[in-house]
């Protein structure tokens, strides 16, 4: 798969999957990502770089809903960007369950 497709398949899968995830367990309104995917064989950690771009601006924390907290029986108040940067890598496999390939996950415009 090229990277252009790439892009466009997770940037679908993240408008979809990852505004569900987020709106199901936190107080947020659903987000727009655009999606670029960049191939760098130099790095010595990802073999794929995807540069999530987001509007509104997405927050470095995320709190739990109520309702959720109390389901889960969650002894935290939500979560950090770096849990949510698991979660959408994990989306990955949806597009490519057989790779062996490393994806790492970058938020490009964070609101501190």
């Amino acid at each position: 798969m090229n990277l252009g497709t790439l892009s466009n398949v997770l940037e679908k899968l993240y408008n979809r999957l990852g505004n569900k995830y987020l709106t199901d367990n936190f107080k947020t309104e659903p987000f727009e990502f655009k999606v670029k995917v960049i191939y760098d064989r130099d790095d010595p950690y990802d073999d794929y770089h995807i540069q999530i771009y987001t509007v509104p601006d997405i927050p470095e924390n995320f709190f739990y809903k109520p309702e959720v907290k109390e389901e889960k029986k969650e002894w935290s108040d939500g979560i950090h960007i770096s849990v949510l940067k698991n979660k959408f890598k994990e989306y990955t496999q949806y597009v490519d369950p057989t790779s062996k390939r490393y994806y790492g996950i970058k938020f490009m415009n964070v609101k501190k």
